[in-house]
């Protein structure tokens, strides 16, 4: 029976039996992986601490219209970073 690591060795051996010995280039590592675009409503009530009235969030984020309704109600200021 094969696995799918045997598969994945036939496969690779097929792909590049034309280059022996040589590997397929993989991309390059761009650095950390980016911080979370869209934050929801469980994702923001979790973020916020009791008494918390500021709350920092990547500059690129997208909140949610239900989690600016929360924050607005609880008088917490958004701070995009």
């Amino acid at each position: 029976m094969l696995t799918r690591g045997d598969i994945a060795d036939a496969l690779y051996e097929r792909l590049f039996r034309d280059r022996p010995g040589e590997a397929p280039a993989r991309p390059a590592k761009k650095g950390p992986p980016a911080k979370k675009v869209f934050l929801s409503d469980w994702e923001i009530r979790r973020l916020v601490k009791p008494g918390q009235k500021r709350l920092a969030v990547p500059a690129n984020a997208i909140v949610s219209p239900l989690s600016l309704d929360w924050l607005d109600y609880n008088g917490v200021e958004i701070v995009r970073e």
